[in-house]
């Protein structure tokens, strides 16, 4: 009998599991492939035989539990005749199951016999999506939550209010739908709306999805500024009582939320408790980034406030905003998350130590942040990961101003070697982020991630150079043909 050609699993696979014995012969996945699983995972026995087109009912693959298994680490095994997946909990026969699947994926459901030993460097490996400048589907957000929990991905951080649009509702603040989720597009000379928003149940249904897939979601509601949807929604929340818009444009306004005004706190208090009813995670995004302070030093009430509270600068102004935000996002019992700019202005009021920073305007923020004891996810818009940026600089390529390279994510790490120990352990993992002011489509989306964000997904699993990538590349394409997603296939460097 002719022997069956196949690739060696480390070929196969995207991240690379830190421990691989390869082994002759292969085990064949088919329709008749039966599933057996301990009660522990039922769940993840369930979505394998959706993912991997199997049965239970017997015992080719079989889950088992194995309870000094670290979170989200397993072992996986493959002989000609059953493959035994062990798991300490049902995060690692997931990751489990997507590496079973990437290989079904790359070898025509051919799985070379092996052993492998495997659990992540990381505990925070995310991506963003932003859906306030461009609006995408639930069904297409479904679609990147399964591609990024293919790659071992665990966080999904959704971007859902800005200046060009609010994406989810508020009881009692109706016209932040009505009125701040459409914006006039002001390059036609008819009246021409762009927008939407997601229900209650579109969302509570993306959170099922994702928690099937062992992703937490992150919402971000963006504080204080970015908030030109807000405003044209509700004026009395601005400094100048408006009129406003909906933003057409990309930018900074310098209209953002008049820290001066207590509606505006009741009017946080408000939605924080209602996003933290709606999503369930440990986390809330409260924004910070790119607030201007003009509006503040002409608004009497922000002075009043300034003065009210002994601030000497509107940079503290913000920080005794975020201070005010945070103490209610611990009240709902969660955790806030702010961009590296939460940092500034602290000088008389400390943050919250249980504030999360999100550093992205390099990796300074988040050297601070570590050394000032808050942990911090690392998503530095210098150092690979943000994928709004063009592949390459040419004008035949789309995307924004910057340049991420594969070669530069591929030189991604959340740790600095300026970082002390103490400071490194603060680093809970990274993130890649797609901001979409030019992604005006799914498609172009999917171009723009893939396969950037494989490539981080190693970085923060098993980080691997660009040669090993490369050896890779072919399989983790069709990886991504087969599952429909676009994807660039250019040059690296």
């Amino acid at each position: 009998m002719q022997k069956t050609k196949t690739l060696p699993v480390r070929e196969l696979l995207m991240p690379l599991p830190k421990h691989i014995e390869e082994k002759d012969g292969v085990f064949r996945l088919h329709h008749g492939t039966t599933i057996s699983y301990d009660p522990h995972f039922l769940e993840v026995a369930k979505l394998a035989t959706e993912q991997l087109l199997c049965n239970l009912g017997g015992e080719d693959i079989l889950f088992k539990f194995q309870e000094e298994l670290n979170e989200e680490a397993y072992h996986l095994k493959v002989s000609k005749n059953q493959i035994v997946i062990k798991a300490g909990t049902k995060s690692g026969a997931f990751c489990a199951l997507q590496t079973l699947r990437q290989i079904a994926l790359a070898n025509d459901n051919l799985i070379p016999c092996c052993l492998i030993q495997d659990e992540p460097l990381y505990s925070w490996r995310g991506f963003m999506l932003d859906c306030s400048r461009h609006f995408f589907s639930p069904t297409f957000i479904k679609k990147l939550i399964d591609a990024a929990a293919l790659h071992h991905l665990n966080r999904f951080h959704w971007h859902l209010t800005d200046d060009q649009g609010w994406r989810l509702p508020i009881t009692g603040y109706e016209k932040l739908i009505t009125v701040g989720s459409f914006r006039t597009e002001l390059n036609y000379t008819e009246t021409t709306r762009y927008g939407g928003s997601y229900t209650e149940d579109e969302i509570r249904d993306i959170q099922e999805y994702a928690h099937t897939r062992c992703m937490l979601v992150i919402p971000e509601i963006e504080t204080p500024g970015h908030a030109s949807a807000l405003l044209a929604s509700y004026p009395n929340l601005g400094c100048t009582k408006g009129p406003y818009e909906v933003q057409d444009r990309w930018g900074i306004f310098e209209e953002v939320m008049c820290a001066g005004n207590d509606e505006v706190l009741t009017f946080l208090q408000t939605a924080i408790h209602q996003i933290s009813t709606l999503f369930t995670d440990p986390y809330i995004h409260i924004g910070g980034d790119e607030c201007p302070h003009t509006a503040w030093q002409r608004c009497p009430a922000c002075q009043k406030r300034m003065k009210d509270e002994g601030l000497d600068s509107a940079k503290q102004l913000q920080s005794w905003m975020t201070s005010k935000i945070c103490k209610m996002v611990e009240a709902e019992g969660k955790r806030p998350i702010g961009w590296d700019e939460v940092l500034e202005g602290t000088e008389k009021l400390s943050l919250p130590s249980s504030l999360i920073v999100m550093s992205w305007r390099g990796e300074q923020g988040g050297i601070e942040a570590s050394n000032l004891g808050h942990e911090v996810i690392m998503s530095p818009n210098t150092a690979g990961c943000y994928f709004d940026y063009k592949h390459l600089d040419s004008f035949d390529e789309p995307g924004n101003i910057g340049v991420t390279t594969l070669e530069k994510t591929a030189e991604f790490s959340p740790v600095s070697p300026s970082m002390d120990d103490q400071a490194k352990e603060k680093i809970l993992g990274g993130q890649g982020n797609l901001w979409t002011e030019l992604v005006t489509s799914a498609r172009s989306a999917e171009y723009l991630l893939f396969p950037r964000l494989s490539l981080l997904s190693e970085r923060l699993w098993n980080p691997q150079d660009l040669e090993s990538f490369e050896t890779r590349r072919t399989s983790l394409e069709k990886k991504l043909t087969l599952l429909d997603i676009q994807h660039y296939k250019g040059k690296s460097h």
